[in-house]
């Protein structure tokens, strides 16, 4: 029977679909065989935006958005993730291994804190092939991802020539110079009478750094924010809720308190949930104490009654409860109510050695702003400054310790 001129066309279409679809195959074959991947693996068909949405949604907390086992929460989960991009021996595998790793899951533990459920119990089998093609492309492309729009990778840059419409809830920072640290001594030996080394020493030097554009939470992240996140990671990668949840729920009153006792790699993981991360430690003083160098984040003197410390009420408040103490790009609690993780090792500041700080390393993460508790029943103005370091083990959570995302 012969077609008329819209189904003839229709024809065509179809085939130039077919073929651009056999083309990116054989570029992903292609990819394959120079990486010596060839020998025993085909490229798995399957649509590679729904495998690419499936790996965004499911796989990146653990395997990483560059696909190299680096995710999140990566550290905590035994063994360890795969690195598709550099395990080349398990690429080599063949599809019906892979799939099947893919359907049984790895995790089986559901006491486990990082237990993860079967993918065949989750996902369809049609899912399971799409997300296998992603991951196999994903691999022989070095695990990199499209290029984003070009605006927001020049703002990203500090090259826009004016901000971009910031996020819900979050404030733009502009790109350029700040000053970070400080050059305090610790003239009255306060360190050595409360037990510690002189104070101020990891705060030095003070210098000037210049930072790219960004934006940061106006407010730390709240109970009910948390709250979203448990819930999603339910059925994927377990996310215990906080310990003073009463059965894994916050009290009613308190959905726009700070969320805390969260450790460094769930807040990492909630962040990137988000779409976002944790600010780097200069991101955070920045956004604190602006680019005139000030001591706290609404000017250079102390003031009690313009943050959540020891002194007032014992415990955390709602965010952004305190108008005059607002950072000078309107951030709230960037001092008092909780204290905030950021994405930095405590190490020494460049130019900062000579102080040989026996937990520099990479077994700390930071920790800035000062929290309500203070530190246990001492409340020295100095630990609610824009420039004091605190350091906590990244798998340990504390009561007064809580974040907010940057981007």
């Amino acid at each position: 029977m012969a077609l008329n001129k819209n189904e003839r066309k229709g024809v065509v279409t179809q085939k130039m679909c077919m073929n651009l679809k056999i083309a990116a195959y054989g570029m992903i074959a292609a990819n394959m065989m120079l990486l010596g991947l060839n020998q025993v693996v085909h490229a798995a068909p399957g649509n590679l935006d729904s495998g690419k949405a499936i790996y965004m949604k499911y796989c990146f907390y653990c395997h990483g958005k560059e696909g190299k086992g680096d995710g999140a929460i990566a550290i905590a989960v035994k063994p360890k993730p795969v690195d598709f991009v550099n395990d080349v021996e398990r690429m080599r595998r063949t599809d019906a291994e892979l799939i099947r790793s893919i359907e049984e899951g790895i995790i089986r533990d559901p006491d486990s804190r990082m237990y993860m459920p079967a993918w065949k119990d989750v996902l369809s089998s049609a899912e399971r092939w799409n997300v296998l093609a992603y991951v196999r492309a994903f691999a022989a492309q070095g695990g990199k991802q499209s290029a984003v729009n070009a605006k927001a990778e020049a703002a990203a840059k500090g090259e826009a020539k004016e901000p971009i419409s910031a996020p819900d809830d979050m404030v733009y920072i502009p790109a350029g110079a700040c000053i970070m640290g400080s050059d305090k001594v610790d003239t009255d030996a306060m360190g050595l009478r409360f037990g510690s080394t002189p104070y101020y020493l990891n705060e030095h030097p003070k210098r000037t750094v210049t930072l790219k554009a960004y934006y940061i939470d106006k407010y730390e992240v709240t109970n009910q924010q948390y709250s979203e996140f448990v819930e999603a990671m339910q059925g994927r990668v377990r996310i215990p809720a906080p310990a003073y949840w009463e059965n894994g729920i916050y009290a009613k009153d308190q959905s726009r308190f700070p969320v805390h006792t969260v450790h460094w790699y769930a807040a990492s993981a909630y962040c990137r949930w988000r779409g976002k991360r944790l600010p780097t430690e200069a991101e955070w003083e920045k956004a604190a104490r602006g680019i005139d160098g000030r001591d706290f984040p609404w000017g250079d003197e102390y003031s009690p009654d313009k943050a959540n410390n020891q002194s007032n009420f014992g415990d955390v408040v709602a965010v952004g409860s305190y108008e005059e103490g607002k950072s000078p790009y309107g951030l709230y609690d960037m001092t008092g109510n909780v204290a905030e993780w950021v994405d930095a090792w405590y190490k020494a500041y460049p130019g900062g050695e000579s102080h040989k700080d026996p937990k520099y390393g990479e077994h700390y993460k930071v920790i800035r702003g000062g929290g309500w508790g203070g530190m246990g029943h001492y409340n020295l103005p100095l630990y609610y400054s824009t420039t004091h370091r605190e350091k906590g083990i990244p798998t340990d959570a504390f009561r007064d310790v809580g974040f907010r995302c940057a981007k």
